[in-house]
This record gives C-alpha cells, sequence and structure tokens, in this order.
C-alpha cells in the first residue's frame, strides 16, 4: 500500500473532541467486535466485508496471517497505524442471468406452470447469495495514520468508496464510543487555522455557519 511502497495519495481528518490520552486496554476493547478474521473462500454471502488487520511492515518478527493482534501491534510513535481490510464478492451478470434461467425453467417444469412474480424474486434473491457465497474475494487494503492524542487522521487514499468505508469503519469503532466527529479536512476546512479545529465547540460553530453558505459539493464534504 501506499504507505509502505513509498508513493503515498492521502486525505486529512480532523476530530473534534479529542485530547485526552486513551488507554491500550479501552482501545483494544473498542477494536475487538471489527477486526477481520481469516479469509473464508466460501460461505461469505455479502458482497463487501470490511474490518480491522493487523498492518505489515511494523512487527519486528515474522508472524502468521492469523496471529492475535492488539492495538499495541498498531502502535507507531505517538500514534498508530490503521489498516482496513476490504474484502469484494461479485457474480458476474452474465452467469447470474444463465443458472436463473435453468431455475425458472426447471421449477416451471416441476409446478407444471411458470413461477408468479414473488417466487421470481425470492428465486433470484436465494440464487444471488449462493453465487455470492462461492465468489472468491477480491482483496484490497487501506491504511491511515492517526494520532488520537492530537486528533489528527491521516488516510492514504483519495478513492471515495474507500473512504466511505473507512469513515464508516472508524465511526462505528472508535469515534461513537469516544464521543467524538470525525472531520474531513477539504476545501472550505483547509483555510481554517489550527485555532479553529483545536476547539471543539469553535469548530463546530464554524462548520454549521459554513455548510449555509457555501455551495453544495462544499457542503457534501462537511457533512457526508
Amino acid at each position: 500500500m501506499g504507505i509502505i511502497q513509498g508513493s503515498i495519495s492521502l486525505c486529512r481528518y480532523k476530530l473534534l473532541g479529542a485530547g485526552r490520552k486513551i488507554g491500550m486496554s479501552e482501545l483494544n476493547s473498542m477494536i475487538d467486535n471489527y477486526k477481520s478474521g481469516p479469509i473464508k473462500l466460501t460461505s461469505i454471502h455479502k458482497e463487501e466485508v470490511i474490518g480491522w488487520v493487523r498492518p505489515s511492515g511494523i512487527d519486528t518478527v515474522d508472524l502468521p496471517p492469523d496471529a492475535q493482534w492488539d492495538m499495541s501491534h498498531c502502535q507507531v510513535d505517538d500514534g498508530f497505524i490503521l489498516r482496513m481490510r476490504i474484502e469484494k464478492r461479485k457474480v458476474p451478470a452474465q452467469l447470474m442471468q444463465l443458472i436463473y434461467k435453468q431455475k425458472f425453467f426447471a421449477e416451471s417444469e416441476a409446478s407444471g406452470k411458470p413461477p408468479g412474480p414473488k417466487a421470481r424474486r425470492e428465486m433470484r434473491d436465494q440464487l444471488k447469495l449462493d453465487l455470492t457465497a462461492k465468489a472468491l474475494p477480491v482483496i484490497s487494503h487501506i491504511e491511515a495514520y492517526w494520532s488520537e492524542r492530537a486528533g489528527n487522521l491521516m488516510l492514504f487514499t483519495t478513492s471515495r468508496r474507500a473512504r466511505e468505508h473507512f469513515e464508516q469503519l472508524f465511526h462505528l469503532t472508535f469515534s461513537s464510543q469516544l464521543d467524538q466527529t470525525l472531520i474531513r479536512i477539504d476545501p472550505p476546512l483547509m483555510g481554517l487555522g489550527e485555532s479553529f479545529l483545536s476547539d471543539s465547540s469553535v469548530a463546530l460553530e464554524t462548520i454549521d455557519r459554513l455548510s449555509l453558505t457555501t455551495p453544495a459539493i462544499f457542503a457534501e464534504s462537511l457533512y457526508p
């Protein structure tokens, strides 16, 4: 990935409400429910699965991919390297259509009449679940550096879909439990000084005002 390979594309974030030192045990309890387990090649019915995995390139010894880990394995200087894994499973549309037709005609022949609208819809939904569970995943990883005391975060991608996945997972794992607000530093927020962003009440008031005066495309960056 970018931070490991030396080429970097990034998005900057600010966590409003940050400042206190968060204990390692508290962080571990937050992340435990959102870790990705070993990759499964079958029986996964979701098209996208996201979760945290141990960062690569930090450990001093070579550990197996399914080795136990916690936030201490992510610690670098005064922050943490976070690594999110995305598993995508997709059934080719042509394959889906062919298998559906086979099942449709088999059901019609067995019952003596074609399935009704509800039965066809249920047949298609179940077929998609069954085929998705057999599809091999496409794996990608996204990394971020989080300085939790300073309330700064750098995400090493500019992909919109990857940002959305990360923001959702980070919110569920950390910011919602810490009562913090994750703000992406896009225009027009880039023009604000550190004094605005270091005080949560000032920052939220400023953002509310900006959302009323900026075009919709900027407002989307404030409240994605």
